[in-house]
């Protein structure tokens, strides 16, 4: 059979869905296909940001289930290796969210609103030159927006190459409580070049994992076998089932060099914190962002002029991290080590908020000068 929708969107995660939910609020003709049956796991740690909230809050109307989220926390710490540098209260709980649970509730969202999903399809052939996209029953589906929210290999990639050197490779592992535990946000550096170990509490399992730049002749899993092994996990006694991906870390695809009526959002367009890793945020900015676009007369135009102070700030951030995990790196936390307040001022204003750019250092400095509860 053949369908006609307006916009044809590949990937159902947060930025698909993101977009598709918007979309079908605004009574447009939308398709989404994913090469996973729902309920699918996703690799990642499911950290919600405050920024991120405010964005799922809009994509159900004010009505969140009250089972999306799977912990929360009001503690962040620090560490170098073993060493603790900073144990920071905040001031509003963080959330967290199991991605299968997340990404399937927003699907089950869009389904609610009438929307058409094409999920466990990974058979699906798209043709650009004639906008339509091939399924695996032989259905065909038209479309004049193909949108690609199909994360860090994306297909798009078929048009654009693909450069590794530009990605970063992770690797969790989710620990029952009774093996390991924690109530707070838990960060370790100095075990990676240029990125950090999470262990983020999720109920009764803990998440564990470690993400940094992307070589050939790393292997990450034992990078975090030996953290493992540091903070008193048996791995070789232990079973424990390891998930990996590729993520963007800090360099946007270049849209323009695709055709007029192909866009990507989220991980498959390069929207990812180059500093903290978070993806959630920009998956779901960036898909409400293209929505909106795509009821323009210039969809491509509007979508990258209304992301361009996300694009600048991931570029911002790219050059900020090459000084973060320097050999500068170990004399910041030795100056700051017992000092609770930058990291938690850091956190809230910067991770949770976006309340400075990476590039306003001035302002961030003169900010928490000003702010009360300093450094004694």
């Amino acid at each position: 059979m053949r369908f006609v929708y307006d916009v044809l969107i590949v990937g159902a995660g947060p930025a698909g869905m993101g977009c598709a939910i918007t979309l079908q609020k605004r009574g447009r003709s939308v398709c989404v296909i994913d090469k996973a049956k729902f309920p699918r796991n996703k690799t990642c740690a499911g950290l919600i940001t405050k920024k991120s909230y405010k964005l799922i809050n809009l994509m159900f109307d004010g009505n969140i289930p009250e089972d999306l989220f799977s912990d929360t926390s009001r503690k962040i710490r620090l560490y170098r290796k073993n060493e603790l540098i900073s144990d920071s209260d905040l001031k509003e709980d963080v959330r967290l969210v199991d991605r299968i649970v997340f990404d399937n509730a927003l699907v089950e969202r869009y389904r609610s609103l009438g929307g058409i999903i094409k999920d466990g399809e990974s058979n699906f052939r798209l043709a650009y030159k004639e906008n339509r996209a091939s399924l695996s029953n032989g259905d065909v589906i038209e479309y004049k927006y193909l949108v690609f929210a199909d994360g860090t290999l994306s297909l798009s990639h078929q048009l654009i190459p693909l450069d590794k050197s530009r990605l970063a490779f992770g690797v969790e592992v989710y620990l029952d409580s009774g093996i390991y535990d924690t109530n707070s946000i838990d960060l370790y550096f100095g075990y990676m070049k240029d990125g950090y170990i999470w262990v983020f509490p999720h109920n009764d399992r803990v998440c564990v994992g470690c993400a940094d730049s992307y070589r050939a002749d790393k292997d990450y899993k034992k990078i975090l076998n030996g953290f493992l092994n540091d903070i008193g996990v048996d791995t070789k006694s232990t079973k424990l089932k390891y998930e990996g991906a590729f993520l963007s870390y800090g360099y946007v695809v270049e849209q323009n060099r695709l055709p007029d009526n192909i866009m990507l959002i989220g991980d498959a367009g390069g929207f990812v914190d180059p500093i903290t890793g978070e993806g959630i945020y920009m998956a779901l900015e960036s898909g409400r962002t293209l929505a909106n676009s795509l009821l323009t007369t210039d969809p491509k135009k509007v979508f990258l002029k209304k992301m361009d102070p996300l694009i600048r700030n991931i570029g911002d951030g790219r050059k900020l991290r090459k000084m973060f995990y320097s050999p500068m790196q170990k004399k910041m936390f030795d100056k700051k080590k017992g000092k609770s307040r930058p990291v938690s001022f850091f956190f809230e204003n910067v991770v949770e908020e976006y309340r400075f750019m990476y590039n306003d250092t001035g302002k961030i400095l003169s900010a928490y000068k000003a702010s009360k509860g300093k450094d004694q």
